[in-house]
C-alpha cells in the first residue's frame, strides 16, 4: 500500500497512509422485488400469481392455438395494474416459450402442417415488425381499445360453428395436403388447404395485430384457417401454435430495443408458460373442439368488454 504525499508551501511533506476499505454488509430482504418499469414494488405473492396466470393462459392458448397472450395480457393488465405496453412485451416472450413447448405436442400428434405454416409465415413476420413499431409508441388507451375489439372478434369467432372434419379434398397443386388421426373421435382426418392467396393477406393483418398486441396472431389465424381455408380446427390450432412463436420473436426484439421488457414480469410468466404449455396439447388430443368453444368465447367476451371499457376510463369491480 503506497502512501499519499501531501506538500505544504514547499517545506513540509506529510505521508498519509490511505485508509483500508471497509466491507459494508447490508441485509437483503427477500420479501419484495423492486419493479422499476411500472413504479411500485411487486411482492413475491404477486410474482407467484403472475406465474400461475401465465400457466393457465398457456394451457388455454396452446389448446386454441392463440399463443396464450390473448389471455395473459388482459388479465395482468386489468387485475395487476401493469402498463399495457409492458404486458405486451412480456406476452411476446411468453408466446415464444408457449409455442416452443406447445408445438412439440402438436407435432407428435401430426396436427401441425409445416408446409402451410412456412408459406403463411412470410407475410405474418413482416406484419409483426410493423405492428410492433406501432405498439411501442401507441397510447395505452389505444392499446386497450384495439385489444378489446380483437378479443370481441375472437369471442364471436369461437361461438361460430366449426368443423372438425374438412370437406372434399379436391386438387392440391401446392402439395399442402395433410392428414392426422383424431384421438377424440378415433378417426383419420385428411384435408387440403384452400384459398392460399386469401390466407396470405389475412396473415399479414394477423402479423400487425401480433406485433402491436403481443398475441402471436393465432386469434385471427385459427378462425381464418378453419372457416376460410378448409383446415380442420385441430390442424389449424397446431399450425397456428407453430407460427406464433416465429412471429413473436420479431415482436419481442422490437419491444426489447425500446426498453419495454420487464424481467420481473417476464421471468415468472415464462416459468408459468413452460409448465402450462405442456398440458394444453395433451388436453387438445382428448377433448372435442365444440366443447371448448363456448367456454372460451365467454372468457374472451368478458376480457374484451373490460378492455374496451378501460379505454374509456371505466374500471369494472375487482380490477385495478
Amino acid at each position: 500500500m503506497r502512501p499519499n504525499r501531501v506538500r505544504y508551501a514547499g517545506e513540509i511533506t506529510l505521508e498519509v497512509l490511505p485508509r483500508r476499505p471497509r466491507l459494508a454488509v447490508r441485509a437483503i430482504r427477500p420479501q419484495r422485488v423492486r419493479c422499476a418499469a411500472w413504479g411500485r414494488a411487486l411482492d413475491i405473492i404477486q410474482t407467484v400469481e403472475i406465474g400461475a396466470v401465465a400457466a393457465v393462459a398457456a394451457i388455454l392458448g396452446s389448446m386454441l392455438g392463440l399463443g396464450g397472450g390473448v389471455f395473459l395480457v388482459p388479465i395482468i393488465t386489468l387485475f395487476f395494474g401493469i402498463d399495457p405496453r409492458i404486458a405486451v412485451g412480456a406476452s411476446a416472450v411468453v408466446v415464444v416459450t408457449n409455442s416452443v413447448v406447445g408445438s412439440a405436442g402438436h407435432l407428435r400428434s401430426r396436427f401441425t402442417n409445416l408446409r402451410l405454416a412456412m408459406i403463411l409465415q412470410v407475410t405474418t413476420a413482416v406484419g409483426a415488425i410493423v405492428g410492433a413499431l406501432v405498439g411501442v409508441n401507441a397510447d395505452p388507451r389505444v392499446v386497450y381499445l384495439v385489444f378489446g375489439l380483437v378479443l370481441l372478434y375472437a369471442a364471436a369467432s369461437m361461438a361460430l360453428p366449426r368443423s372438425d372434419r374438412a370437406p372434399a379434398l379436391g386438387a392440391d397443386p401446392l402439395r399442402l395436403g395433410a392428414a392426422f388421426r383424431d384421438p377424440a373421435t378415433a378417426t383419420d382426418v385428411a384435408y387440403v388447404p384452400k384459398r392460399i392467396g386469401l390466407g396470405l393477406g389475412i396473415s399479414s393483418g394477423a402479423g400487425v395485430l401480433s406485433g402491436m398486441l403481443g398475441v402471436g396472431g393465432g386469434v385471427v389465424m385459427v378462425p381464418a384457417m378453419n372457416l376460410l381455408m378448409n383446415v380442420p380446427v385441430k390442424a389449424a390450432v397446431g399450425t397456428s401454435t407453430f407460427m406464433v412463436g416465429i412471429t413473436s420473436v420479431a415482436t419481442a426484439f422490437v419491444f426489447y430495443a425500446n426498453g419495454l421488457l420487464d424481467p420481473t414480469v417476464v421471468v415468472p410468466a415464462v416459468v408459468g408458460v413452460f409448465l402450462g404449455g405442456q398440458i394444453g396439447p395433451r388436453l387438445t388430443r382428448r377433448l372435442r373442439a365444440q366443447r371448448l368453444s363456448l367456454l372460451f368465447a365467454l372468457i374472451l367476451l368478458y376480457l374484451g368488454t373490460s378492455l374496451v371499457l378501460r379505454a374509456f376510463g371505466v374500471t369494472l369491480p375487482g380490477q385495478q
